[in-house]
């Protein structure tokens, strides 16, 4: 098959990479200066969706990445060969306050929550559940629109400065405010056809750009996989995805592709924190890995027999640790030289290739993946990729998977 990957991040280069390993011709549009070393990256121009009519003939599947695309309306312009959720369904992501109310309609257990529309309306909202309190952009944030403040006046001054758009760039308007659920958080990403879903590895990231969970939220310092979940947890995780389709068919919306499910493990069982409509990133680039041929036979089934094949079984582990670039998220540096082994299980993301190599082009550079039989192995493995890893500028957390929340 000839498969599509929209998209330029280390997700889409791990998924790539997967679809190359099991003998298909793999395309990038528009990657980055990493991608190349498993595809051919194709320039898409300013207009995704435009170069997506223009070239849907020559690709047998199309799989998008990033949620700005999808929710852009990728699958309502690609039709059955893109694996994605037409744009309706795709609000569960583009909209949080949409996302609540849909919880909260079909019964779906979730953290108490009021939408707030204009900063007046703060005060009384953040002071209807207290500290710690939980702020979430209602729009697209590129996963950096939520908020856990513990001092009040610091998450009034915040809060009210995303609503109007000087915080994030990009992002303002409504806030949805919420209770503060304690426990583990844990990644469930299933492969959703028409007639079922299967959920893959289980998976735990690592938000905060700094070690001990300190510094602003990121789209991801590191990840592992898979977290082993007894039985009785695991059934209660497909009850939420179920009930989520049901809920999604009993609106008169069809769902095709993947769904991510964030979850909170508290002491009254999981509960959804938010809903993505693609893979998630970082964890796609441990769960992928773990069993590729299983990962791509899921999504070719789901997408064209409507149920997917098989769940990804791996037997091993793995550990995700995120090379970025000093003053990532608020203000990455870019243009530096980086340098990294031709050796090595690494899933690039924000590099650009030039007449002299690599250079930083985005706040997340590199990911660094090691397997191993144990998740200490694997985490070693990926530690010793890192340290590999040369550029001026460049970080990386020292504590993935060492502490399991």
């Amino acid at each position: 098959m000839r498969v599509l990957i929209l998209g330029s991040g280390g997700r889409e280069h791990a998924m790539g990479w997967a679809f190359a390993r099991a003998g298909h011709e793999v395309f990038f549009a528009p990657g980055n200066g990493g991608t190349s070393r498993d595809g051919r990256n194709l320039d898409p121009g300013g207009d995704l969706l435009g170069f997506l009519r223009g070239s849907l003939d020559l690709f047998d599947l199309v799989v998008p990445g990033p949620e700005d695309v999808i929710a852009s309306g990728v699958a309502d312009v690609g039709g059955k060969k893109v694996f994605a959720p037409l744009k309706d369904a795709a609000r569960l992501e583009s909209s949080k306050a949409f996302a609540k109310g849909f919880m909260e309609r079909h019964g779906i257990p979730t953290a108490p929550f009021v939408v707030v529309e204009d900063p007046a309306g703060l005060p009384e909202a953040m002071d209807r559940f207290g500290p710690p309190y939980v702020l979430k952009a209602d729009p697209l944030a590129g996963g950096k629109g939520v908020l856990v403040l513990e001092d009040r006046g610091e998450a009034l001054e915040k809060g009210a400065r995303l609503m109007r758009g000087e915080l994030l760039r990009g992002v303002s308007g409504a806030l949805v405010v919420e209770q503060f659920l304690p426990g583990e958080e844990l990644s469930a990403i299933c492969v959703v056809g028409d007639r079922g879903f299967a959920l893959l590895p289980f998976a735990r990231d690592y938000k905060r750009a700094f070690d001990g969970d300190r510094g602003p939220n990121t789209g991801g310092m590191g990840c592992w996989a898979p977290v082993r979940m007894e039985p009785g947890l695991v059934a209660r995780v497909e009850e939420i995805v179920d009930r989520t389709l049901f809920g999604l068919r009993r609106d008169g919306k069809s769902y095709r592709g993947f769904l991510y499910v964030g979850l909170m493990l508290t002491e009254e069982g999981p509960k959804v924190l938010e809903y993505n409509v693609r893979m998630g990133d970082p964890e796609t680039e441990v769960i992928v890995p773990l069993d590729p041929l299983a990962f791509v036979e899921s999504v070719i089934s789901a997408n064209f027999e409507g149920r997917p094949s098989r769940s990804p079984s791996p037997s091993g582990f793995a550990v995700d640790v995120v090379v970025a670039s000093e003053g990532y998220p608020l203000s990455p540096r870019r243009g530096q030289r980086v340098m990294v082994p031709e050796e090595g299980l690494y899933f690039f993301a924000g590099v650009e290739r030039g007449e002299e190599g690599l250079s930083v082009s985005g706040g997340r550079v590199v990911n660094c993946v090691g397997l191993g039989d144990s998740l200490e192995e694997a985490r070693a493995e990926a530690y010793e990729l890192a340290a590999e890893v040369k550029g001026d500028g460049l970080f990386y957390r020292k504590d993935i998977a060492l502490f399991r929340r």
